[in-house]
């Protein structure tokens, strides 16, 4: 046991201190550097406030203290720690960070860079976090994270209509039934042996792809698992009857074609996302080549949009009607249609669509493409902006390959 003198206040007062020093020392090297960039990410914590931390980035010249004294350059960032906001608004969030700027004499002119995640309070064209930033001064170019852009892509199609966010809950409702009860996941990995069903997360996406994965490749032996604890009668009482009905509706849900249609659709377009996700992730990934790989991301929606696209699909889809030997057949649902006052006697009434096929064609499968693509297009069109201007220092070798009006129009494009 580590004994010592110093009291809990008094250790307490060194830590802040020594933080205190090691800040200005920070803040030192940023106003020497003169330009510099934030990031700024929000999360709420224990209490419900809204944190936001507080990210320095800046080119630091150090000069060495050899005869030569030769200059380093090397980037810096630093974390400052987070910040209670009391509003995440646009306006709110301008008015914070504006006032830490001011407490760290980093001078808003300065600021060359903004880089935060894409949610609509930040990277709105007009009252977003980022605009209000670029009025104040235009040369802080804003950059969108692009792994989490990718991420908000997700959610935005997932919430784009009423049959994806139906397909995700039963996604989730299929895990919360094997993960509360030993008995019912005991019985789920006889069936399963190389995959389980995972959970969903709303902050990393990539849990949709890992949730998918088992259903995609293991479906049959889900729907095993199942059917075994819908027909064990050793399952008495309130507990054990309530686990029993609940299989038999999961059982029913699960083989429906229209949920092995939208499983289907749904991992291969988030089996494309999650490639160029990974590629995003590396090191050596620069800004054009993101542009790139986000081109190749929309031409496969744009493909996936189309009749033939939409006939494949459900013949993959058929295949796994055939494992579960369930027919490979929309039920049509119930047509529900409101009467509704004419202001003028020439008004037709609305007709619906009664083909199911076509219907969920119209209405889902669709819908999910067009938001995809809608996304995605949105989610980087800022990117793209930057691109065009920083984009041809990342190709110097190509710069030789240019006449010099072309390199002269870049550089007066960058200043």
């Amino acid at each position: 046991m580590h004994v010592h003198y110093l009291g809990k206040d008094i250790q307490n007062e060194l830590i802040q201190l020594l933080s205190s020093a090691i800040k200005q020392k920070i803040l030192a090297s940023a106003r020497a550097a003169k330009y510099f960039s934030i990031i700024l990410d929000c999360t709420p914590d224990a209490g419900h406030v809204e944190q936001m931390t507080m990210i320095i980035r800046f080119v630091d010249r150090a000069t060495s203290e050899t005869e030569n004294e030769t200059e380093s350059v090397c980037i810096k960032e630093h974390f400052f720690g987070f910040v209670s906001l009391m509003e995440t608004t646009g306006a709110g969030m301008t008015e914070t960070i504006l006032h830490q700027l001011e407490e760290m004499s980093l001078p808003i002119e300065n600021l060359h860079g903004q880089g935060y995640d894409n949610v609509s309070n930040i990277k709105g064209k007009e009252n977003g976090f980022q605009r209000r930033i670029l009025d104040i001064n235009p040369r802080a170019s804003f950059v969108p994270c692009s792994a989490h852009s990718l991420n908000l892509v997700v959610n935005d199609v997932a919430e784009c209509c009423l049959e994806a966010t139906a397909f995700f809950d039963l996604v989730q409702h299929v895990y919360v039934y094997f993960s509360a009860s030993t008995h019912r996941w005991e019985v789920l990995t006889c069936h399963v042996s190389n995959l389980t069903v995972k959970p969903l997360s709303e902050t990393r996406w990539e849990s949709q792809i890992d949730a998918l994965k088992p259903l995609r490749y293991q479906l049959g032996n889900i729907y095993d698992a199942l059917i075994d604890i819908y027909e064990d009668t050793t399952l008495t009482g309130s507990s054990g009857n309530t686990s029993r009905v609940d299989a038999k509706a999961l059982t029913k849900a699960i083989s429906s074609f229209k949920f092995l249609v939208s499983l289907v659709l749904w991992y291969d377009i988030l089996f494309e996302i999650n490639m160029t996700s990974k590629q995003f992730q590396a090191k050596e990934f620069n800004i054009c080549d993101a542009i790139n790989q986000l081109g190749e991301t929309k031409t496969f929606l744009v493909g996936r949009r189309s009749d033939t696209a939409f006939e494949k699909t459900l013949a993959d889809a058929g295949e796994l009607a055939k494992e579960l030997d369930v027919p490979a057949l929309f039920e049509p649902d119930p047509i529900l249609i409101r009467k509704k006052r004419k202001q003028f006697a020439y008004e037709a009434d609305d007709e619906p669509i009664y083909n199911p096929k076509e219907k969920f064609k119209v209405n889902f499968y669709f819908a999910v493409i067009d938001a995809a693509i809608r996304s995605v297009e949105e989610r980087f069109t800022l990117m793209q902006q930057i691109s065009s201007v920083f984009g041809f220092i990342y190709d110097v070798y190509s710069l030789q390959n240019k006449t010099p009006k072309q390199i002269m129009e870049h550089c007066l494009n960058l200043e």
